[in-house]
């Protein structure tokens, strides 16, 4: 066990009771490390407290330092914490990570998640275990950590921090939770009783979505017949496979995304960190978002011969028989433009011949036409397409 040791009441607990069990043979080996996030003078003596209470006790302590990346503080240091604490496991053989959160943390943080409107995965919290990490003390409340502390007379440190009105936490610790109290003594537990049913359900929530999400997208129709509430998980799973995080994407993204479901009809949706979620042919997907082709402009094609274009050489060639009016033009495709591939009784709409194809949109945009003198769409080179009455043969050799 490796133990993330602060120096405050908590943490200094945890690694206490800790050793008592490796000393009794329940636990193989017991070390803490202590990570100063350099956010205040003062870390090296806070860091020599937790040396203090580590040689008292027989347990090791390592030391490190991280360095914030710009944005929220809390959130930062956190990330930091946690990158240091797992790069200390891996070099020193560690199984498990053990951090000194409470039941009185957990019922904070019900608190602070129910402020911000969070469904079951928020307000679940923290749970007890999470990959290598564990919170032995997730049900076990401030004062009685404070009280073990006090009979085996092991020092701690105040973090100066927690009396500040300035973060939401303390405000909660300081003015919610005393008047919760009052009004119902139980009421820390019932709130980490609430957190444990509500994580309960979210697991069975998600693996009931997490096979839907599979593959990278999900088929509309399969997803029009599950629950509101799997639908929302599914989204979330599709954005976790894309986006490779679960951060960013909020409850109102997610709303996007199922109006799209319910249209009926292919559509899109802007997500953040340039990813869009795309509701066609049957299937939603979420991955990034085309970047706007820009027109190409124009290139003439005086008579027949090989013209270099992006993507290889465009061979063009007179049918037999065949009169063509040449000049014939390469272009990008434009608002309006018609076409009557070969075989066709008409002609109809470029778009929505290659809607019918099931051409992309992002590959719609970068298609090049060949166009006549009049502005007839007459080939589409990529997909071999041509008008029955060109005249001519247009063949693209990919190079």
């Amino acid at each position: 066990m490796l133990v993330a040791l602060s120096g405050g009441p908590d943490s200094t607990a945890l690694v206490a009771c800790l050793s008592a069990l490796a000393r009794a043979g329940a636990i193989a080996r017991v070390a803490a490390v202590h990570v100063d996030h350099q956010l205040r003078p003062g870390g090296a003596a806070e860091a020599d407290a937790c040396a203090a209470v580590c040689d008292g006790l027989g347990v090791p302590l390592g030391r490190c330092r991280v360095t914030l990346a710009p944005g929220n503080v809390q959130a930062a240091a956190r990330r930091a914490r946690y990158r240091a604490l797992r790069a200390e496991a891996a070099r020193g053989g560690f199984t498990r990570i053990a951090t000194g959160h409470t039941a009185s943390d957990q019922a904070e943080t019900v608190i602070l998640r129910l402020l911000r409107g969070a469904g079951a995965r928020g307000i679940a919290a923290i749970p007890p275990r999470r990959g290598l990490v564990v919170r032995p003390l997730i049900d076990r409340s401030r004062d009685e950590v404070l009280a073990y502390l006090r009979d085996r007379a092991v020092g701690f440190l105040e973090d100066p921090t927690n009396a500040t009105p300035r973060y939401l936490r303390n405000r909660v610790r300081a003015e919610v939770m005393p008047v919760l109290r009052a009004l119902s003594p139980g009421a820390e537990r019932a709130l980490g009783r609430s957190a444990d049913l509500l994580r309960a359900d979210e697991r069975a929530l998600a693996a009931r979505a997490r096979p839907l999400a599979g593959t990278g997208r999900a088929e509309v129709a399969r997803l029009l017949e599950e629950p509101r509430a799997v639908r929302r998980r599914v989204v979330r799973e599709l954005w976790r496979s894309a986006a490779g995080t679960r951060r960013h994407l909020e409850a109102r993204h997610v709303e996007a995304v199922l109006r799209l479901l319910s249209r009926g009809r292919p559509g899109r949706a802007t997500l953040p960190r340039g990813l869009e979620a795309r509701c066609a042919y049957g299937a939603l997907e979420i991955r990034r978002a085309p970047q706007p082709s820009p027109g190409v402009p124009a290139v003439e094609l005086p008579g027949p011969g090989r013209y270099a274009v992006p993507g290889g050489l465009l061979e063009v060639d007179v049918e037999p028989g065949g009169t063509v009016a040449w000049p014939l033009w390469l272009r990008s495709r434009r608002a309006g433009d018609r076409f009557r591939p070969a075989g066709a009784p008409g002609s109809k709409k470029l778009k929505a011949w290659l809607i019918d194809r099931k051409v992309p949109r992002e590959e719609r945009d970068r298609l090049l036409v060949v166009a006549d003198s009049r502005g007839r769409v007459i080939a589409i080179p990529a997909l071999g397409a041509r008008s029955e009455s060109s005249g001519v043969s247009i063949r693209l050799v990919p190079g």
